[in-house]
């Protein structure tokens, strides 16, 4: 169903449309979060478009319900003017570095433009509210618990025919139609991140911001969740001394000159995820480079980007199913100690979260003479935001409000950094990734050399920079790494119900990562300003 409203094309139509929005949102109980967010899209079209229409121009907003996905679109009827392009210059450089972040706060959600026989389309994708991750795993979770213990008590013969005739058969077709989706859902993916942005002039001041604190923080998160899986997991396994330092570097430099394809196609043939991430980012850089110079190309690869998105939530949609189905077998099939033992691995990733985030209050002592006690009395609000919803953009206005009002952050590095952080600073992700990994690949008896986790510490280290933050990634991301280690898809169930509960963790210190980014930089500018006469 669409429900369609027009509206003079002026500044004074902004409240009747955020209105209009409003109210349809709220009807389809969409999230608080993405409410504010579309309204900001309507916002910033129709501020651009005002500027360049004529007085009599009008606008159509509409409103489209497919399924569980909402689409938001407004059309304008003139001459071509995209409202997501940024100058490749600009005369008031904080003036441009404000829009920057609202535009890529547009660009967290499915976002395009078109424009077709003298219509102007933007377009904005977002979906209803879906319920609670980690409330509906947790039903699973205990359901199968108890399940299989009455199974294994009652009628054990009984429980592991089901098993192997019923839940094994159910689990496999789920999971291997999962990693059949998984390699078009990464390279569009990749794609859609980087051509959301505006031009490359845009590009490198993200990078020029974020890249020295975010890598660090990456590098410090790989080297921990290294130590920490080589004391717990690897054991005498992966000392460097079984395979040589040379087996090493020889699978360094394997995987760094392996990452260019011989041709386009083989990388999808073969699975190879490293070299897809390769040619996605070749592909997005070249498309934002010529953005608007091909619109039929632009538009099969953002529907794509579409109709995979859409596929994977509906499959994600699935997995607390999923979750009872697996932890079940794995109850009657006698291997439940594993579960229980989880309590071990769920204990050495917070210990890891608490070694990255102290190590970043370190830094602020160290660089900022702030103590770790007065930092996180100040910041409490939005961190507890994260914590209870493992979501970085329900911070937004109260992470928003402390930078500006408390830490006294400049507005424009404000509202730049806060939304290209839920983009960029994803680091939990690593040590979640390798850990579980590890531990359910040690389930199956498959044994791991610290030589060989560097590939796949460096492939979680991408990952967790080029997957875009939405629910239901866990079992993405975890497919990808399991197919690079050998270990069997069946294990996705025990891995994904983890990451569900540890999100929330993740989500604060990444959180985290982003506001102490924004205090570093803030430092930077004002001695670098002090400096000059």
């Amino acid at each position: 169903m669409e429900i369609k409203k027009i509206l003079p094309l002026r500044l004074s139509s902004l409240n009747q449309a955020n209105a209009f929005v409003s109210e349809m949102l709220q009807k389809y109980k969409c999230p608080k979060t993405d409410n504010m967010k579309a309204q900001l899209f309507v916002e910033e079209a129709i501020v651009y478009w005002a500027e360049k229409a004529q007085d009599n121009a009008r606008f159509e907003l509409s409103i489209q319900k497919r399924f569980r996905t909402i689409t938001l679109a407004l059309n304008y009827w003139g001459d071509p003017e995209n409202p997501l392009t940024l100058p490749e210059t600009s005369v008031d450089e904080e003036a441009e570095y404000n829009r920057i972040g609202q535009n890529i706060l547009i660009g967290l959600s499915a976002v395009t433009y078109s424009y077709e026989k003298g219509c102007n389309n933007v377009s904005y994708t977002l979906k209803q509210k879906p319920l609670n991750p980690a409330l509906t795993t947790a039903i699973a979770l205990v359901s199968a618990i108890f399940t299989g213990l009455i199974l294994q008590a009652v009628t054990p013969d009984l429980g592991k025919q089901i098993g192997s005739d019923i839940l094994t058969p159910i689990s496999s077709t789920f999971f291997g139609f999962l990693n059949a989706i998984v390699i078009p859902v990464l390279f569009f993916s990749a794609i859609g991140s980087i051509f959301n942005m505006d031009n490359l002039a845009q590009m490198k001041r993200i990078f020029r911001l974020l890249l020295t604190w975010s890598m660090a923080v990456i590098l410090l998160a790989s080297a921990v969740s290294l130590v920490m899986a080589q004391i717990f997991l690897l054991g005498g396994t992966g000392s460097t001394a079984q395979g040589g330092q040379n087996e090493l570097w020889n699978q360094i430099g394997t995987m760094v000159f392996g990452i260019i394809p011989a041709n386009i196609i083989s990388p999808f043939l073969d699975g190879n995820t490293l070299q897809i991430i390769f040619l996605a980012i070749i592909s997005g850089i070249v498309m934002l480079t010529l953005k608007g110079r091909f619109p039929s190309i632009t538009r099969i690869i953002t529907e794509a980007n579409l109709i995979f998105s859409t596929i994977l939530d509906a499959v994600c949609a699935l997995m607390p199913g999923v979750v009872f189905i697996s932890i079940l077998n794995m109850m009657i099939s006698g291997e439940g100690a594993a579960l229980l033992g989880a309590f071990r691995l769920i204990a050495l990733i917070l210990g890891t979260y608490l070694f990255i985030d102290l190590a970043m209050l370190l830094s602020l002592a160290f660089y900022e003479k702030t103590s770790p006690l007065a930092y996180l009395k100040s910041t409490a609000p939005f961190l507890l935001i994260a914590l209870s919803t493992a979501s970085s953009s329900a911070t937004f206005v109260s992470h928003t409000s402390t930078a500006l009002n408390k830490q006294k952050i400049r507005d424009y590095v404000v509202h730049f950094s806060i939304p290209v952080g839920v983009l960029f600073n994803k680091q939990d992700a690593i040590p979640m990734l390798l850990l579980t990994s590890l531990f359910v690949g040690n389930i199956y008896g498959i044994a791991f050399s610290l030589p060989g986790m560097i590939p796949v510490v460096i492939l979680c280290m991408i990952l967790s920079v080029a997957v875009p933050p939405s629910p239901g990634m866990g079992a993405f991301l975890f497919t990808i790494v399991f197919n690079l280690l050998g270990i069997p898809l069946e294990g996705l169930a025990l891995a994904v119900t983890i990451a569900i509960f540890m999100d929330y963790p993740a989500t604060t210190g990444n959180v985290m990562t982003t506001n102490i980014g924004m205090v570093h930089t803030e430092h930077r500018l004002r001695a670098s300003e002090t400096k000059k006469p």
